[in-house]
């Protein structure tokens, strides 16, 4: 019976033994290797790096990139702090990638600031682009796509629009998200965050709506247009915390539908902690919505994590709050009533906060990273298929070119071009049956 019982004893050491010696075999390595064309710095993660090293580590810190993992036990590692595409689906990732990708890190020399709402007019080939500070700027960027390398002028609309952080082309019209909030500007110019229509052509700027029921807004930071004319807009209080804005919010953060035929704004989306890019996919019958609640306004200005601002903010970064996408149906009643419903997350942040959202010709989605650097593709369902490494955080994305394969990143400090496969929709027609 002893014997037995040692015997035991010893198989059991043995297994133990096997189990950890299989642990160790069982990380999958190389994690990363070098894939794809030649064209650009491509490495593709084995099995989406699921398994690593267990000494692995990595910063809680949301400014902490995907890069910025820790990897001691793995050499391979190394090679995506400097890679320019991280592909995870080798499939379908080097497919939108195409056989000669390209990437021109800091393409145009921009200030120190946020830039947002790249909006491409194909009838002008122009981008505009908005510079969100420094407070008390009315200028935003004309870049002209007409010449080689592209030219940028600063513009100023009529009459001057403070602020703008959001946009979209609907009918060959600019609209714009205004988070602008003072009535004591340059030139004595009075404003509340609202909706805006730009001409691209002559610059006339069009007031929409600048309040709810008498309350203003606390900043609005984006918004789309559905098939039906209606302006979906998100509510923020960004303007509060990047200074551009006197006035602390009136209402909730909260998602809202304006009718410009009739007026009237409603809310129809009220959950998220702070509602930020927002989007259709390409049949109008799901919406999404991106999460930045990580980041929180609070009570003293600084230069902000990583001092990657030019004046001194007041958004502060926790990592354990949201940082998602999230889906929801669009339906339509009998009465021409609209709501949403089966709200679903369908994506949690690689790293920084999701912030612009725009939707690919062929339903893939590219999520801007926020406070961090780079913009992640997923489909549909939120799997993740690659992401672009940039040398500047990105908050919005825009497709430009005859074919609408060359997309712009823009962000603090850096716009980067990127060439590939991966096409963007129409923006005129944006919506298909």
């Amino acid at each position: 019976m002893a014997l037995f019982t040692l015997g035991l004893l010893l198989l059991g050491a043995s297994n133990a033994s096997a189990a950890v010696t299989g642990n160790k075999t069982n990380t999958v390595s190389p994690v990363a290797q070098n894939c794809g064309p030649e064209s650009a710095n491509i490495v593709c993660i084995q099995k989406y790096g699921s398994v690593l090293p267990p000494s692995f580590y990595r910063d809680a810190d949301p400014t902490v990139g995907y890069s910025g993992t820790e990897v001691p036990d793995d050499p391979s590692w190394k090679l995506v702090s400097t890679a320019d595409f991280v592909v995870f689906d080798q499939n379908r990732g080097l497919e939108l990638l195409g056989k000669t990708p390209k990437i021109q890190h800091k393409y145009l020399e921009v200030l120190n600031v946020i830039h947002e709402a790249p909006i491409y007019v194909p009838s002008l080939n122009k981008l505009f682009v908005t510079q969100d500070g420094p407070p008390g700027n009315l200028t935003n960027l004309m870049i002209d796509l007409n010449t080689d390398p592209p030219t940028i002028n600063t513009f100023v609309t009529n009459p001057p629009v403070y602020q703008p952080t959001g946009g979209i082309l609907h009918n060959n019209t600019i609209y714009w998200a205004i988070q602008g909030n003072n009535v004591s500007l340059p030139g004595g110019v009075q404003q509340r965050p609202g909706v805006v229509r730009v001409n691209p052509s002559t610059l006339e700027a069009e007031w929409l709506v600048n309040n709810y029921y008498g309350f203003f807004y606390g900043g609005l930071n984006d918004l789309t247009v559905d098939r039906f004319g209606d302006v979906w807009f998100t509510d923020s209080d960004y303007a509060l915390g990047l200074g551009v804005s006197n006035m602390s919010n009136q209402n909730q953060l909260a998602t809202y539908r304006f009718t410009p035929s009739t007026g009237e704004t409603v809310v129809v989306e009220d959950t998220l902690a702070h509602p930020n890019g927002i989007t259709f996919s390409r049949d109008g019958k799901t919406l999404y919505i991106t999460d930045s609640g990580l980041e929180t306004v609070g009570p003293d200005a600084s230069k902000g994590a990583g001092n990657f601002y030019d004046y001194p903010i007041r958004i502060y970064f926790t990592s354990t709050n949201k940082r998602n996408v999230y889906a929801f149906d669009v339906n339509r009643t009998p009465s021409n009533g609209v709501y949403l419903s089966n709200k679903r997350s369908i994506f949690q942040s690689l790293e920084g906060s999701p912030d612009g959202i725009k939707v690919a010709a062929n339903g893939y989605i590219v999520i801007g990273a926020g406070l961090s650097n780079g913009a992640d593709i997923v489909d549909e369902n939120g799997s993740v298929l690659a992401r672009i490494q940039t040398n500047h955080p990105v908050e919005n994305i825009c497709w430009t070119g005859p074919e609408l394969k060359t997309l712009y990143l823009v962000g603090i400090g850096g716009i980067t071009r990127v060439d590939w496969d991966l096409a963007g929709p129409d923006p005129n027609n944006y919506f298909v049956d």
